[in-house]
């Protein structure tokens, strides 16, 4: 029998997520925390009933030798835990985005290399059902040629008014580095990871300085540590292939009150697959647009939920790929590809230029 793999999580925000996949999975052993926040450290530690608890990475990996590792801090702080914790003699499975630069990246795929150890992205959203169905008729050859790609993410009230999320510096960017790497993420895979060829992008800051619009805030109380990011944007990307491929993200905008929805439209020569997710919902989120015996039909494709999701289903996943001797299926390499089209998206709204990658 093979044995469990020793885990360990820096950051316990999002990393209460991979958690429960850990702490799930037959192929892992939660055995340390770390996190920054004492009170959060010492709750956590006893709700999951791990020993080994510390509020700095570096000890965490001399003390503990985990081996694989959840980075789950602020962005800004991906690079240096990542890289020391592949120094350290660890895997690791890196929050998006998983920098806020490509140099960072690279230098973390290059800590990753000469480590010989895994450094796997946080793609949650490739782990619902929906998402996979999606992907394997992409790439079935079901749709004919694919020529053009829609994504999205939409919000209407959803300024995050905690944390670093308004800081640059802390977070590299807003909306677009924060919900855009997501479906980014999921055009690029479904498609493969086409090359992408070049980008003309916008992007705005129109909500956030004045307060507005923001998560379980009043209107027009300031944020937490300011706002100097986006709260919008949207880009036209080109593959070297020829495709396209529009993208629109907003933490805030005036639509349906409340909404928070997020999307992917794959257009072919036979057909058009369509996923449309409302409020993280789970029910209708799928259509088929074709033609059968020379009439144009709508299908309504039925999922079902019924195993692990998110990110437990995507740690259970990768450890599991691990274990066989297998390469993971969300890379380092797809997760600087990411950056370098969101480094691209910001440098294009900066300039007010199409940029070539």
């Amino acid at each position: 029998m093979t044995n469990k793999l020793r885990a360990a999580i820096i950051g316990l925000g999002v990393g209460k997520a991979h958690a429960k996949g850990y702490l799930s999975s037959p192929d892992a052993e939660l055995v340390a925390l770390c996190d920054a926040n004492e009170e959060r450290l010492l709750q956590s530690a006893a709700d999951w009933k791990v020993e080994g608890k510390y509020t700095d990475f570096q000890t965490m990996l001399t003390e503990a030798k985990p081996d694989i590792v959840s980075v789950c801090l602020p962005n800004a702080l991906h690079a240096p835990a990542t890289i020391a914790a592949l120094q350290a003699g660890a895997h690791v499975v890196c929050e998006k985005p998983m920098a806020v630069s490509v140099e960072e990246s690279r230098q973390m795929v290059a800590a990753a290399e000469q480590a010989n150890r895994h450094l796997m992205m946080s793609y949650n959203y490739r782990y619902r059902p929906d998402s996979q169905w999606m992907c394997r008729v992409a790439q079935s050859g079901r749709l004919g040629t694919i020529y053009h790609v829609n994504i999205h993410w939409r919000r209407e009230t959803g300024i995050p008014g905690w944390g670093l999320f308004g800081s640059k510096a802390a977070s590299g960017g807003g909306a677009l580095i924060d919900l855009g790497v997501h479906v980014i993420d999921l055009g690029l895979w479904m498609m493969g990871f086409p090359a992408v060829q070049s980008i003309s992008a916008s992007t705005r800051t129109l909500f956030g300085p004045e307060g507005r619009k923001t998560w379980g805030r009043k209107p027009g109380q300031a944020i937490e540590g300011g706002f100097d990011v986006d709260d919008g944007g949207m880009a036209f990307l080109r593959t070297a292939s020829g495709m396209t491929m529009f993208l629109q993200v907003t933490w805030a905008e005036h639509t349906t009150p409340q909404e928070d929805s997020f999307g992917v439209e794959l257009h072919g020569t036979e057909g058009t697959a369509a996923l449309h997710v409302r409020h993280y919902g789970k029910d209708d989120t799928l259509r088929l647009y074709t033609e059968i015996e020379g009439e144009a039909v709508t299908v309504i494709p039925s999922v079902r939920f019924d195993g692990t999701q998110g990110h437990e289903a995507m740690i259970h996943s990768l450890l599991g790929q691990i274990q066989r001797g297998e390469t993971p299926s969300s890379t380092g390499i797809q997760g600087l590809t990411t950056v370098q089209v969101l480094e691209a998206l910001y440098r294009s709204a900066a300039e007010g230029r199409e940029v070539k990658l």
